[in-house]
């Protein structure tokens, strides 16, 4: 038996269907203490020649039997939305956890071991909340209550079978413990392949141009081999543990019956006693082979236990909690940025000084200055990507939200999906999603892509032209309805006509949300209304 304390934590924000699963899983375990009685009662009146009693058995059979079979349809799916909250509850921290600073800065962090956590580290865990817990339950409560009932009609062998149950339940911990470590080795190496694979996946023409596919087909094979080595010492330690449990379960099952037998070898044809000694030592096993078989199915996720440590998913922060509460604003008028500064650590110098900017609804407010002035830092920091050294950002004095902004990078991110599903993430309709791309200039390109909306996309967008990406973002952006609009290099990839449609979009925008810009396009710049330019970590007025 292996108790992840997290885990449990976990299921027990959700005390009611937590307590419905136990509870439905431990009648179920009723049902089959019930259904040997009434098979011992069965097979008594049997011998006895008693035809009724042995009808009556039989029925009372039946309907355990029924009743059970519907109790563990309830039970299924109470456990099965109880490992749904919990999938859920983790996913939701785990992700809130990764987009913290620390993290969205942290060189060692890998996308491949941070998306095998946040997917199949957390699918995994389903299985051991779901399933493995109540079977926990169900050993500890049910076991009790079956030797108790043995004890009833023989203490020597309820004696016998609760040594057996001991045995099976501490006899694998040592082997449980190899095997949880071997585990964590296994994930280990399972997230290293999953990390190299992906950057491999991503950067596959950089490495072919480079000439670099065979070096990296020998170190994808090397890690390939050391999972496949990793699984079978989790194999092999597995089937030992396993060896060790059906011997105890055996063992306790040939001595109780062994002893039932030798009470009946006075010559008198066996009483109902006997045959309930033999039924109900067998089923005190059953919590100790269900607890076994649940454990097999929840492993993947608990040796994910860790990396999901790592990344925050067990940690519920009071000020992330009110921020996934807050209702963000769908106007405001002036964001105000007071004396921010910021210093990246390990460095000598901050790279922002002092910033000072007021920039209101109604205009486009744009940010120029040379590459490495700090202007991608500054969004960094209105986004709360970045904590400020110094300084404060607030729009209608009040502090900004991460949720009052809407962002269009220069790099943008589409999914693999149609046109509609990448650009109406807000089930805007398709009213609102024509005129959102209408706005951002891509609405006519879109209808003559066959299938419209309705085309697909590749994943990072690779099927559209780097001009086509910006402006579906844009148009994104646009039907998020966030007051605070922050646009990073929006005409680079496009040429002239498309750049002036781009910049007349941003204008009209201004007028209902506040609009802050960073281009280097001198036709971007003119028809911003107010044009500050960062230097040596200062924001300060652009002079002609």
């Amino acid at each position: 038996m292996m108790i992840v304390p997290e885990l449990w934590r976990e299921a027990r924000r959700h005390p009611w269907l937590l307590t419905g699963s136990i509870l439905l899983l431990l009648l179920v375990f009723a049902t089959h203490l019930l259904q040997a009685l009434a098979l011992a009662w069965s097979l008594a009146a049997f011998v006895r020649g008693d035809a009724a009693g042995a009808v009556g058995g039989i029925g009372a059979i039946l309907a355990i039997g029924l009743l059970r079979m519907l109790l563990t349809l309830v039970q299924g799916d109470v456990a099965s939305r109880l490992g749904g909250r919990v999938r859920e509850d983790l996913r939701g921290a785990a992700v809130a956890a990764v987009l913290v600073p620390e993290r969205l800065h942290d060189a060692r962090l890998r996308d491949g071991s941070t998306q095998l956590a946040l997917g199949d580290g957390i699918d995994g865990t389903d299985a051991y909340v779901s399933k493995y817990i109540p079977a926990v339950m169900q050993l500890v409560v049910g076991s009790v209550v079956a030797v108790c009932l043995v004890a009833v009609l023989s203490p020597l062998i309820a004696l016998c079978v609760a040594a057996g149950i001991l045995l099976a339940v501490l006899g694998p911990l040592l082997w449980k413990r190899m095997l949880a470590r071997r585990g964590f080795e296994h994930w280990d190496s399972y997230e290293t392949l999953s990390g190299d694979l992906l950057e491999a996946l991503r950067g596959m023409s950089t490495l072919r141009a480079l000439g670099d596919v065979p070096a990296t087909r020998s170190r994808l094979h090397t890690r390939s081999e050391a999972l496949r080595a990793a699984t079978e010492r989790v194999m092999r330690s597995s089937l030992a543990e396993t060896a060790i449990t059906d011997f105890a379960v055996q063992a306790g099952v040939v001595i109780a019956a062994g002893l039932a037998v030798v009470s009946v070898m006075t010559g008198q044809p066996p009483a109902v006693e006997v045959y309930a000694l033999l039924l109900l030592s067998s089923e005190a096993f059953r919590p100790v082979r269900e607890l076994s078989r649940h454990w097999h199915a929840g492993f993947l996720g608990l040796t994910a236990v860790p990396g999901l440590a790592a990344l925050g998913a067990f940690r519920r922060s009071p000020a992330a909690a009110t921020e996934r509460e807050t209702t963000p604003a769908t106007s405001a008028d002036v964001l105000r940025i007071s004396g921010l500064s910021y210093r990246y650590p390990g460095a000598d110098h901050d790279v922002l000084r002092g910033v000072e900017l007021h920039a209101e609804r109604g205009q486009v407010h744009a940010i120029a200055g040379p590459s490495g002035a700090g202007k991608s830092t500054l969004f960094d920091l209105v986004l709360g990507f970045l904590p400020a050294t110094a300084g404060t950002v607030e729009l209608d004095g009040r502090p900004l939200h991460p949720s009052d902004v809407a962002v269009v990078s220069q790099r943008p991110v589409l999914f693999a999906g149609t046109i509609r599903e990448n650009v109406d993430l807000f089930d805007a309709g398709q009213e609102a999603l024509e005129r959102a791309c209408a706005a951002a200039g891509v609405l006519d390109e879109i209808r003559a892509i066959p299938g419209g909306f309705d085309a697909m996309v590749a994943e990072a967008g690779t099927s559209l032209s780097g001009g086509q990406r910006q402006r579906l973002a844009l148009a994104r952006a646009l039907l998020a309805h966030r007051p605070v609009l922050l646009v990073d290099e929006p005409t680079s990839a496009l040429d002239d006509r498309s750049a002036l449609t781009v910049a007349e979009t941003l204008e009209r925008v201004a007028a209902e949300r506040i609009v802050l810009m960073i281009s280097h396009r001198p036709e971007a710049l003119a028809r911003a209304a107010d044009v500050r330019v960062l230097r040596d970590g200062v924001l300060v007025e652009e002079t002609s």
